[in-house]
Protein backbone atom coordinates (compact mmCIF):
# COMPACT_ATOMS: atom_id res chain seq x y z
CA UNK A 1 0.00 0.00 0.00
CA UNK A 2 1.60 3.31 -0.72
CA UNK A 3 1.63 5.81 2.19
CA UNK A 4 -0.37 8.86 0.62
CA UNK A 5 -0.04 12.19 0.41
CA UNK A 6 2.05 14.11 3.44
CA UNK A 7 -0.49 14.93 6.43
CA UNK A 8 -0.55 18.68 6.52
CA UNK A 9 0.93 20.53 9.32
CA UNK A 10 -1.54 22.14 10.60
CA UNK A 11 -3.91 18.40 10.58
CA UNK A 12 -4.83 17.44 13.96
CA UNK A 13 -5.14 13.73 12.65
CA UNK A 14 -2.39 12.11 10.35
CA UNK A 15 -3.29 8.72 8.93
CA UNK A 16 -2.10 6.50 11.41
CA UNK A 17 -4.28 8.32 13.63
CA UNK A 18 -7.62 7.32 11.77
CA UNK A 19 -6.43 3.97 10.89
CA UNK A 20 -5.79 3.18 14.80
CA UNK A 21 -8.93 4.50 15.95
CA UNK A 22 -11.82 2.31 16.89
CA UNK A 23 -13.71 6.13 16.56
CA UNK A 24 -12.86 6.26 12.75
CA UNK A 25 -13.70 2.81 12.31
CA UNK A 26 -16.99 4.23 10.23
CA UNK A 27 -14.74 6.46 7.75
CA UNK A 28 -12.60 3.44 6.62
CA UNK A 29 -15.49 0.49 6.54
CA UNK A 30 -17.20 0.55 3.11
CA UNK A 31 -20.82 0.30 4.18
CA UNK A 32 -22.37 -0.08 0.71
CA UNK A 33 -22.38 -3.12 -1.37
CA UNK A 34 -22.26 -3.94 -5.12
CA UNK A 35 -25.55 -3.09 -6.26
CA UNK A 36 -26.49 -0.73 -3.73
CA UNK A 37 -26.84 2.90 -4.83
CA UNK A 38 -24.47 5.33 -3.89
CA UNK A 39 -24.61 8.49 -1.64
CA UNK A 40 -25.56 11.50 -3.96
CA UNK A 41 -22.58 14.47 -3.74
CA UNK A 42 -22.01 17.30 -5.25
CA UNK A 43 -18.97 18.39 -6.85
CA UNK A 44 -17.65 22.16 -8.18
CA UNK A 45 -17.71 22.21 -12.05
CA UNK A 46 -13.72 22.73 -12.93
CA UNK A 47 -14.66 24.81 -15.95
CA UNK A 48 -17.16 27.27 -15.71
CA UNK A 49 -19.67 27.66 -12.32
CA UNK A 50 -22.22 25.39 -10.33
CA UNK A 51 -22.06 21.84 -9.44
CA UNK A 52 -22.70 18.75 -10.58
CA UNK A 53 -24.51 16.17 -8.48
CA UNK A 54 -23.91 11.84 -8.85
CA UNK A 55 -27.82 11.79 -8.81
CA UNK A 56 -27.44 13.71 -12.15
CA UNK A 57 -26.30 10.59 -14.20
CA UNK A 58 -28.52 8.37 -12.52
CA UNK A 59 -30.57 5.79 -14.60
CA UNK A 60 -28.21 7.60 -17.78
CA UNK A 61 -25.10 5.81 -17.62
CA UNK A 62 -22.52 4.09 -15.34
CA UNK A 63 -20.24 6.42 -13.64
CA UNK A 64 -16.37 5.55 -12.87
CA UNK A 65 -15.32 7.59 -9.72
CA UNK A 66 -11.33 7.63 -9.49
CA UNK A 67 -9.84 9.30 -6.40
CA UNK A 68 -5.93 9.73 -6.51
CA UNK A 69 -3.03 12.23 -5.68
CA UNK A 70 -0.18 13.64 -7.72
CA UNK A 71 3.30 14.09 -6.15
Amino acid sequence: MSAGPATPSDSPLGLEDVMASPDYLELRTPSLAPGDRAFDFALPVLEGSGTVTLSDFAGDRPVALVFGWST
